[in-house]
């Protein structure tokens, strides 16, 4: 058996897919204003019909979101405990949640909401300082049994919020299933799967808690992307083992033309509901349409994302400059992005222009001031931490430098300095090659 472990090669093509995901969660908030019957923080007064479609292409995002997790959580996890998992998790993770995005980057985006919507007014200083922790506080804290069907947990943030509470609760489920016993089982998974139709076996749990995960309790809210919070942990939990034997990959590689049929199929009925019911398809508590719903919303969640994993392993598996600049800063962008597209669109909304007009509009700024603030958080180290960053180490002379290939997998290089890692890159498979300016180097053996 073949696995794909930590010391293997950096899987360059689950960078691209996470910069790519957050890139289309980008564009997804950008058009949330001209949506159809959208409620959103702002609307423009005319909707547009196509930015409607392309936004209800770009529903799964949130469950490849939570795959692409799920997969770096296998490899973050593997050096590291469970006690030490959850505290990277949570520096990575609460204190952009709570310190930057509860305290100095929501304010703007819940200021600008209320002002629109007309239950503020008043400048922000005065919003800030008074009513914002007051009355427009933006985490639920009133439990009840509906408290995960459609609570409030940081606006657009909910998804850090999660990510750490799914990435806490399934660390030690995770550790025990690198037991021995425990491999071989997953190994026998693998080898069921590992077929035309195989990796659709996987996304029989899914469905499963989609249908279970029953209203009230939980419902297609808006607030998480229009899914279910349980689902998005069976989605999590799925991903991880995709990420323990190399056969899950290849069977991702053999159906990733019939995941794409199935998601298009899938996505056309979902549309053809939208366009006939109404909203109301995806709300409906009538037991066979909710079945049939939970059923199809699971099923296309799925399928759209091993194809796009699959495409993903054939056409992104490759290294650039650009890549490393870009999946450093993919915390720090979702962050900052919907704060500056509702402070955008704010403005944008009242102009006299046609509805494309004005999406275009809130795309071009919102990224160029994203990428204006992106600059200093880079810089310096004190951003870096507030935004889950790790803090840039100044160069040292004698540093040993593994190039290329001995990685990390929570986005960082791994570069040891000292005599014991040097001795670990040459066990994982490099040799030493020569010394330049003071920095001895390493290739991987062929």
């Amino acid at each position: 058996m073949t696995t794909e472990g930590p010391t293997s090669e950096r899987w360059y093509w689950l960078d691209w897919l996470r910069v790519l995901a957050i890139g289309l969660v980008f564009l997804y908030h950008s058009g949330m204003p001209f949506v159809i019957d959208s409620t959103w923080h702002i609307t423009n007064s005319q909707p547009d019909l196509m930015i409607s479609l392309l936004n209800q292409l770009l529903v799964p995002i949130m469950p490849l979101l939570f795959v692409v997790s799920g997969i770096g959580t296998y490899f973050s996890l593997s050096k590291r405990s469970a006690g030490q998992f959850a505290w990277e998790r949570f520096k990575r993770l609460m204190i952009p949640f709570i310190v930057t995005g509860l305290l100095l980057i929501l304010p703007i985006h819940v200021y600008f909401d209320s002002i629109f919507h007309g239950t503020f007014t008043g400048n922000f200083q005065s919003f800030y300082f008074g009513p914002y922790f007051t009355k427009f506080f933006p985490f639920d804290s009133d439990f009840s049994l509906t408290y995960f069907a459609n609570s409030n947990q940081g606006i657009y943030l909910w998804y850090v919020f999660w990510l750490f509470m799914f990435s806490l609760v399934t660390a030690h489920f995770f550790k025990w299933l690198t037991k021995q016993e425990n491999r071989s089982r997953i190994s026998r998974l693998a080898t069921i799967t590992n077929r035309l139709g195989g990796i659709f076996l996987l996304a029989i749990p899914l469905i499963v808690i989609n249908v279970i995960a029953v209203p009230p309790f939980f419902v297609f809210p808006t607030g998480y992307g229009g899914g279910k919070l349980p689902t998005y942990l069976a989605f999590f939990v799925t991903a991880y083992f995709l990420a323990t034997d190399s056969r899950f990959g290849e069977s991702i590689d053999k159906n990733k033309i019939l995941a794409l049929l199935v998601g298009v199929g899938t996505h056309v009925f979902m549309l053809f509901l939208l366009v006939t019911f109404g909203a109301e398809a995806f709300t409906t508590t009538v037991s066979a349409y909710y079945i049939l719903v939970s059923v199809v919303w699971a099923l296309n969640g799925w399928s759209w994302v091993m194809a796009i994993l699959g495409f993903g392993r054939r056409f992104l598996s490759f290294k650039h400059k650009l890549l490393g600049f870009s999946n450093e800063l993919v915390l720090p962008f979702y962050i900052l992005h919907q704060t500056i597209i509702v402070a955008i669109a704010f403005f944008v909304v009242s102009l006299n222009l046609i509805a494309i007009g004005k999406y275009l509009i809130i795309i071009l700024a919102s990224f160029s001031i994203v990428g204006i603030l992106l600059l200093p958080i880079r810089q310096f180290n004190v951003l870096r931490f507030l935004f889950g960053m790790k803090f840039k180490k100044r160069k040292r002379q004698g540093n040993i430098r593994a190039r290329g290939k001995m990685e990390e997998w929570d986005e960082t290089i791994n570069t040891p300095g000292e005599l014991e890692e040097a001795t670990q890159l040459i066990e994982a498979g490099f040799e030493y090659v020569t010394e330049m300016d003071g920095h001895k180097l390493f290739r991987k053996r062929k």
